[in-house]
């Protein structure tokens, strides 16, 4: 089957293809220190192939997607659990586990 993606903006559906990822860097004379102060730009950009119903490419920002459905089974029907976080360090835990993998502390009693 695949992956079923929908766009949080325009609910239309996608086919995910695959993940890609940018960077990019700009760099600019300044107006008082020319090229030995310029100005720079840089970041990332995450981006994801998806495929519409006509079979056209598109590239869109991961941000902009959810996961509906993988391999014709809906992501709620999957029962990957709710994540908790660890009261101690804060870092996410599955519902499920007896010890943060963090700092080491006893979640669930025996």
């Amino acid at each position: 089957m695949g992956i079923i993606v929908k766009d949080k903006k325009t609910h239309r559906k996608y086919i995910l293809l695959g993940t890609g990822f940018a960077a990019y860097k700009a760099v600019r004379p300044s107006l008082l220190g020319g090229n030995f102060f310029p100005h720079e730009e840089e970041g990332t950009i995450a981006t994801v192939a998806v495929c519409d119903a006509q079979g056209n490419i598109l590239w869109v920002d991961s941000n902009n997607l959810q996961v509906i459905e993988v391999d014709g089974i809906k992501i709620t029907e999957m029962g990957l659990g709710k994540n908790e976080y660890c009261p101690a360090c804060g870092s996410p835990v599955d519902e499920n586990e007896k010890y943060c993998n963090d700092c080491g502390l006893t979640l669930i009693a025996d």
